[in-house]
């Protein structure tokens, strides 16, 4: 390699590497421990000495899929030839699923001239022609796929047997607490911020709302959950509002005064993942919670927790009542906080920023506006938006007979088929190749005829849907139907159908500026018709 040449390290760590007990399984996995492997490497190769390093590293990531930040970073580098080197420390930090891996090294990566370096493997794709080591490197891969997929399972069964034995497993402990530094799964006291867990409780015991508990907390300058972590040397949120780390919010008061571990129980299972590594979860009904008590101190006694209980049933019900249903619920917004703007009813209808309220003035949407002004602004918009979608269909209705919807819909469907099936025939090429039926060249040759067939096909693919798409647009679920729109044209007000038929968000900005956002455009018609 030529000394301009770019070298790309990368590393990747997940719970995959870790043992069913939450124990780092293998300490060669570690980012740091990748680090000094592939820089050793490249420090004993001469060809590689003064080449540009840049370092890509996916840390709590999954290898089962390719929706890793780092990963999609290396990969659009790569194909704008930025880098002209990847080395990993094995196939493994590259990927768990085999077939994505084969196909970046035996496709992807040598189309785009990049050389492919996996240390551990002893695999060099400028030594390789691939002819002796695919079966190999699949085999390999195909361990690494099957091994991924296990090791979830064992993971989720560890854990819930660890859970069943009152280990408090969750990363971060409840404000109020801290991990035991002679053993993470026991909670003990932290007694600054217990202080302010006691309060809160105690508060909601007279009676107190959550959100005259919320202003007092603000009003005192009571350090929030965020920053109480922040302070410890944390950083997670325990409250995801646009000032977590400097104000309190309702509902982080309610998450406290919900929390049973106060109580001295470990509560798991609140919420699941469909699989190690992957970061989105779903709530568990509370059958599937694994509840232990008297696992640590408590700093509320069960008559201080039920007595907070009732003052937030009491409070929801209030709540519920006042959150009747009027024109713009649920739609506005402060266009400079992002917080839910408030109704007041006297003088006359108006909206509010209250969040200056709760963080004793803190500049936010400055004074109100009128429910009068907004919906005449809103009206406004809406009827010009609605003459918009009417003309549109009346167009289509006279441009409809020079197509047939049917015809160009079973054409799409065997476009998308005939799609599909190039890949299956790809895949058989593969596979004779690794047999040894067809050489290199003429697998490459095939392949290549077989994209090129691909392509033009997706181009007629593209041709059909943009005729299909005007088509498609009364068919969204969000599309109001011709009647709406037509009765809309006719009204002289505003009225709450048509915000809920129209619009997704109101935002009201300082200077009154009004941003409306619309539930029906057409990304959202591309997005349901795919």
């Amino acid at each position: 390699m030529n000394k301009t040449d770019v070298i790309a390290f990368y590393l990747r760590l997940s719970v995959e590497d870790f043992d069913v007990d939450g124990t780092e399984k293998d300490e060669s996995n570690s980012i740091e421990n990748q680090r000094n492997l592939l820089r050793s490497f490249v420090g004993g190769s001469e060809e590689l000495q003064g080449c540009t390093v840049l370092e890509l590293c996916d840390d709590g990531y999954s290898g089962t899929n390719t929706e890793r930040p780092a990963f999609q970073e290396l990969i659009e580098k790569a194909k704008r030839h930025e880098v002209d080197c990847i080395i990993v420390k094995d196939f493994s930090r590259f990927g768990r699923n085999y077939i994505t891996v084969c196909d970046y090294i035996d496709q992807i990566f040598p189309f785009l001239g990049i050389r492919f370096i996996s240390v551990n493997d002893g695999y060099d794709s400028r030594s390789c022609d691939g002819a002796t080591s695919d079966i190999d490197v699949m085999f390999r891969n195909l361990v690494n796929d099957y091994y991924s997929k296990d090791i979830s399972e064992k993971v989720r069964s560890g854990k819930r047997t660890r859970a069943e034995n009152g280990k408090y497993l969750s990363p971060f402990a409840p404000i109020g607490y801290r991990k035991d530094k002679r053993d993470k799964n026991q909670l003990v006291v932290d007694e600054e911020s217990a202080e302010v867990v006691r309060r809160i409780f105690h508060l909601a015991g007279t009676g107190m709302s959550v959100l005259k508990i919320t202003r007092l907390l603000n009003a005192e300058k009571v350090p929030t959950p965020s920053a109480m972590k922040k302070a410890q040397g944390l950083s997670h949120k325990w409250w995801d509002g646009p000032y977590a780390e400097t104000l309190w919010g309702s509902k982080a008061v309610t998450l406290i005064l919900r929390d049973e571990r106060y109580l001295g129980k470990t509560v798991y299972g609140k919420r699941y993942r469909y699989e190690v590594g992957n970061r989105h979860t779903r709530k568990n009904q509370r059958d599937d919670w694994i509840i232990v008590e008297n696992r640590h101190e408590p700093l509320v006694t069960p008559e201080e927790f039920q007595a907070a209980q009732d003052m937030l049933r009491e409070y929801e019900e209030r709540e519920s009542e006042l959150s009747k249903v009027h024109l713009f619920t649920g739609k506005l917004k402060c266009g400079e906080c992002g917080y839910s703007l408030q109704r007041m009813l006297r003088p006359n209808p108006r909206y509010f920023c209250s969040t200056k309220y709760r963080t004793n003035g803190l500049s936010c949407m400055k004074g109100h506006i009128t429910e009068a002004m907004l919906s005449e602004v809103v009206f406004q918009a809406v009827t010009v938006y609605c003459k918009a979608l009417l003309d549109e269909r009346r167009q289509l209705k006279k441009t409809a007979k020079a197509f047939d919807r049917g015809k160009l819909e079973r054409q799409l469907a065997e476009y998308t088929a005939a799609i599909a099936s190039f890949d299956e025939q790809k895949a058989i090429l593969y596979d004779k190749k690794l047999e040894g039926y067809l050489s290199k060249e003429q697998y490459v040759r095939k392949r290549d005829a077989l994209t090129v067939q691909q392509e033009d096909l997706q181009q007629e693919i593209r041709e059909l849907e943009k005729q299909l798409l005007p088509m498609k647009r009364q068919d969204c679920p969000n599309s109001p139907p011709t009647e709406l729109l037509e009765q809309c044209l006719k009204s002289d007000h505003l009225t709450r159908e048509m915000v809920e038929a129209f619009v997704k968000q109101i935002s009201v900005y300082n200077d009154k500026a009004i941003h409306i956002d619309w539930l029906f455009d057409e990304k959202e018609i591309q997005d349901n018709a795919e």
